[in-house]
């Protein structure tokens, strides 16, 4: 099963390892899931990643040891997959919001969930936008 994912949980398992990062950890264990995302998302990563590591207070080292763990675990998909979804997902969300390419691509996916941890994104997308601790419970007690 496809879930497409939002930066906002890869900066959360960066910054806090916590339920995000056992997210990911746990499915390259057990293969339940197979996490995507638009490029845009290594986009804001880049944009922010000196911020990001400051944040972290790891060695530059370890900073990238932990994002490289993380981005091996999500597939990243080129927006001309998606591309023609946009507009529909602009219209859904507004024309500024940052989480367009990922309501697109889930869309394109025939509404693949979101994993994200953005509440306002919840309560727009028309598709399931699972939590880290929602997915994590998933991923526990779901066969």
């Amino acid at each position: 099963m496809f879930i497409v994912v939002d930066v906002n949980v890869v900066v959360s398992a960066l910054l806090t390892k916590g339920v995000a990062f056992d997210v990911f950890m746990f499915n390259s264990i057990v293969g339940r899931y197979e996490f995507i995302a638009p490029e845009f998302l290594l986009v804001e990563l880049e944009n922010h990643k000196e911020e990001l590591r400051q944040e972290t207070k790891l060695s530059h080292e370890e900073f990238n040891e932990v994002l490289g763990f993380l981005l091996e675990e999500i597939s990243i998909v080129p927006s001309s997959v998606f591309s023609e979804r946009l507009p529909e997902a602009r219209r859904i969300l507004s024309r500024s919001d940052k989480d367009v390419p990922y309501l697109a691509l889930s869309l394109e996916l025939k509404s693949a969930p979101i994993f994200s941890g953005d509440k306002r994104l919840k309560e727009r997308a028309p598709v399931d936008v699972f939590s880290p601790k929602e997915l994590f419970m998933m991923m526990l007690y779901k066969p």
